[in-house]
């Protein structure tokens, strides 16, 4: 017999949409987490007819902030060379620990920690995690 009380279930956060520094491409690794059913925006996509070139990365930084969008890149000198650009935004920055992954393994590092990611993006910015062969470590800040 029901008590007649309701469950108070937070409803899910939405999903991220996720945006791809250049440095991953514009196919395998958007086609990989877009199997998963996530919207990806590679940055080709976002900056048109060669743009993406020549976009500075505080650039797409902050942009990518105003829109909401988690980051995904494999440049882990993002948080050196960006630290000011960074701290002044809520942006969620996920990077490859190794940058010579072909594009078979970055697509492959980035479906296996999926689930991750999406659970970590829930939490507001801003921050870099390091996405390694067994996981995610929290480098910044305070990593």
């Amino acid at each position: 017999m029901p008590s007649g009380r309701r469950s108070k279930r937070r409803p899910d956060p939405p999903a991220p949409t996720f945006f791809l520094d250049r440095g991953l491409g514009r196919y395998l690794v958007a086609d990989a987490i877009r199997a998963r059913g996530y919207t990806v925006l590679p940055m080709a996509e976002v900056y048109l007819d060669g743009e993406d070139e020549r976009v500075p990365d505080a650039d797409w930084i902050e942009r990518a902030d105003r829109e909401g969008w988690v980051a995904l890149t494999k440049d882990y000198a993002i948080i050196r060379d960006h630290i000011e650009t960074l701290s002044r935004t809520s942006l969620r920055v996920f990077s490859l620990n190794n940058a010579n992954l072909t594009g078979p393994q970055m697509a492959e590092r980035f479906s296996l920690h999926l689930n991750r990611i999406v659970q970590r993006a829930t939490k507001p910015g801003p921050y870099l995690y390091v996405i390694g062969a067994k996981g995610l470590e929290r480098r910044w800040p305070g990593g």
